[in-house]
């Protein structure tokens, strides 16, 4: 499959060393308006056509369009992608606002066009080694559970006015973080409405961003969540998924300086403790689920992660 990247930094990062080491991929171009600042040489030697227009990109003999650019230019693309109808993969979130992602979603749909979105942890093997586990019973029914994540925000901690820390450009943690958690809780525990949320603000560059959040949520099979997503200062990246069953307790945690690598599942039942640690074997950690998503990407068309964050850009425009 021929694959044109669009983007620079995290195409370059993330997509990149994933695609080179699946070998059914074949990166033909990579598209990014900071083209000038980009090594030649390094992609030369793999015959990588280097591009800066990526209108371009879709008069080539491309199969696959992977996007790593920010809410506003990957809206433009993807409906550019209409009359070409390429396969394409592309980020969270999926626009803007929730009425815009709703309609791309919509089309994409109807149009029949192969997509998929990047959701990190819909990729990783223990979260969906806990879906297996949740699936089958094997504790009984999940009665209740907590996600509690800190994270080091680098834009945010080094005061750096970008579309990651503009919540109206798609960024802020209402859209980078908690996208991320009520798409795996949908995965994990059905669809999810909130009760009730808790806000805490911060002010720099004449910007007001969300620095902490927490939410009750509930679905309809009453399994009650309680999620915290909050920026700190310092420290490694502490995710922590807690789980009650009927028969026993879940932890699905990490303490890491990388968002995705170092998890550990902690099934307790019966007096008994099994430990299970995720495998990477990509420096950084995004490679190694982006790497599990190209391998499922080829399989038959699943607009189910497309839902995930739909709905979850749905919850996030309710959280003011």
């Amino acid at each position: 499959m021929n694959v044109a990247i669009i983007g620079s930094n995290f195409a370059l990062r993330g997509y990149l060393p994933a695609l080179i080491d699946t070998k059914k991929y074949k990166v033909k171009i990579i598209c990014s308006r900071n083209i000038k600042k980009i090594n030649k040489n390094k992609f030369q030697i793999r015959n990588i056509i280097l591009e800066n227009n990526w209108k371009k990109v879709f008069k080539k003999k491309i199969n696959l369009i992977i996007l790593a650019v920010p809410p506003k230019l990957q809206e433009k693309i993807i409906k550019y992608n209409f009359r070409y109808k390429k396969k394409i993969i592309f980020e969270k979130p999926i626009s803007q606002q929730y009425t815009k992602s709703e309609k791309i979603v919509k089309l994409l749909k109807e149009k029949k066009i192969k997509s998929e979105i990047n959701l990190t942890y819909l990729n990783h093997d223990l979260f969906n080694k806990l879906k297996l586990l949740i699936l089958r019973k094997k504790l009984g029914r999940v009665k209740r559970y907590s996600v509690v994540w800190s994270f080091k925000g680098i834009d945010f901690n080094n005061r750096i006015k970008t579309w990651k820390t503009d919540e109206k450009q798609g960024g802020g943690i209402k859209n980078i973080f908690l996208t991320h958690v009520f798409s795996y809780c949908e995965f994990l525990f059905g669809s999810n409405r909130i009760i009730k949320s808790k806000i805490k603000y911060s002010k720099f560059k004449g910007l007001k961003y969300k620095k902490f959040i927490s939410s009750d949520v509930n679905n309809p099979d009453n399994i009650y969540g309680k999620i915290s997503v909050f920026n700190k200062k310092t420290g490694f990246q502490n995710h922590k998924i807690s789980i009650w069953f009927e028969k026993g307790y879940i932890k699905l945690f990490t303490k890491s300086k990388d968002w995705t690598k170092d998890f550990i599942l902690k099934i307790h039942s019966k007096n008994k403790i099994t430990t299970i640690k995720s495998k990477n074997k990509f420096k950084d950690g995004r490679s190694q689920q982006i790497y599990n998503m190209l391998m499922n990407f080829k399989k038959k068309q699943s607009y189910k992660n497309l839902n995930f964050c739909l709905n979850a850009e749905k919850i996030n425009s309710r959280i003011n």
